[in-house]
């Protein structure tokens, strides 16, 4: 009789122990998966992992803009992108600091994914964004002109651009920006 006693304390103040922490019993993993939480399909991985590079390209490449002659920025821009866009971007921010100039302010930007092509052997995502340089400027980095403005004044500040961000089997799949398109003459 005794030993069922002590049994039955032991359980009871397990019990109470449990009780007493605050938090409740959890439900075995099968009770508590919903309906609602499923696996994203490879396009939607896809188109991910493209607006990913996406960004990543525009960050670079803006913080590249902002100071052309901090650093070699190939390293840090071949992490989003490959030729022939990697050589005409390099080519950009080189004629930046040659001018010397550098450009102020943020780009606007609403980016989504236009196109998909996973079945292709280089499967490929195209963004289109619309592309707001309202409030990026050109400004004159030579002695005695500092802080001028030297912006295009026929070029559009509002446009369409495209980007076609491409998987790369030999790089560990990764998605890289292959092309850029700015379409001045497609206003948004």
């Amino acid at each position: 009789m005794k030993a069922k006693f002590v049994i039955i304390l032991l359980i009871a103040g397990t019990a109470a122990a449990c009780s007493d922490s605050g938090t409740e019993p959890s439900a075995p993993p099968a009770a508590t998966s919903t309906s609602s939480s499923r696996v994203p399909t490879v396009e939607e991985m896809s188109k991910q992992k493209a607006l990913e590079a996406y960004e990543g390209y525009w960050r670079v490449s803006t913080a590249a803009e902002k100071a052309p002659r901090a650093k070699d920025w190939r390293p840090e821009l071949g992490e989003y992108l490959v030729d022939p866009e990697l050589t005409r971007h390099l080519a950009e921010i080189q004629n930046l600091a040659s001018v010397p100039s550098h450009m102020e302010g943020d780009y606007h930007r609403s980016p989504m994914v236009s196109a998909v092509s996973l079945g292709d052997r280089d499967p490929r995502i195209t963004i289109t964004d619309c592309l707001d340089r309202t409030k990026v400027h050109l400004v004159s980095d030579k002695p005695g002109e500092g802080g001028r403005t030297l912006d295009n004044p026929d070029q559009p500040r509002r446009y369409e651009f495209r980007a076609e961000v491409v998987r790369y089997a030999s790089l560990n799949d990764r998605w890289l920006v292959q092309v850029v398109q700015p379409a001045l003459d497609k206003p948004c």
